[in-house]
């Protein structure tokens, strides 16, 4: 028997959205904040129980806008040529707001206050078993963060257009060559009073029972 308030938890995943238009680039996030967030972060499932996770905040604005510099290498072109493969589609509003978003975020990143980098020590294999390891035991880790900062009314969205030039980025912030960065989290208060839950298929529609596309009853 549980004593969660259920619509308080199933609110808070539902509105965790990947800020990106919302990021109130006016106000510093303290560190210590960002600190309490990860400490519950490290309590999320993790293969074998390894504490082999890390994260990387990064405040100095030369190295932030440094690591912009590196996002837009690539992500300019990336962004511009999937707003006109949506153009011509023209039937996605939801793609045409998260493009457009993303080309928002690209061009105000060097000025957000805080990056987060979620890091796993080690470097992950060829198969498909060890890289499913490998980033599975990151990953659950990185979305208790962003719930965990969400909750504390502080936004952030998950990008990896920086890994492009992930070397190049690594010799910008002393990380080893047997470390892996697995994203880059743009992180700041978020503007506006709410997020509603995003709009989905309905859980039946996306679940199979026993076997693929055999229906749910």
């Amino acid at each position: 028997m549980t004593n969660f308030d259920l619509a308080q938890t199933d609110r808070l995943m539902q509105t965790t959205k990947q800020v990106r238009k919302r990021l109130d680039l006016t106000r510093t996030v303290p560190v210590n904040t960002v600190l309490d967030c990860i400490d519950i972060a490290s309590r999320a499932p993790i293969g074998g129980n390894m504490q082999v996770n890390r994260w990387l905040l990064i405040d100095d604005t030369k190295k932030i806008q440094a690591l912009a510099s590196l996002y837009g290498e690539y992500g300019k072109d990336y962004l511009e040529n999937g707003k006109k493969q949506v153009e011509q589609l023209g039937s996605d509003p939801t793609a045409k707001r998260v493009v457009e978003s993303s080309i928002y975020l690209l061009e105000h990143l060097k000025d957000v206050p805080l990056m987060i980098i979620p890091l796993r020590m080690g470097l992950p294999g060829k198969s498909l078993f060890e890289q499913a390891t490998f980033f599975g035991s990151v990953l659950p880790g990185v979305w208790s963060l962003q719930m965990a900062l969400r909750s504390r009314g502080i936004g952030s969205a998950w990008t990896t257009l920086h890994l492009y030039n992930d070397l190049k980025a690594n010799d910008l912030l002393g990380i080893p060559d047997t470390v892996t960065q697995v994203a880059l989290l743009p992180t700041a208060y978020y503007t506006g009073s709410d997020f509603i839950p995003s709009k989905r298929r309905d859980a039946k529609e996306i679940t199979y029972h026993n076997t693929w596309k055999d229906p749910v009853s």
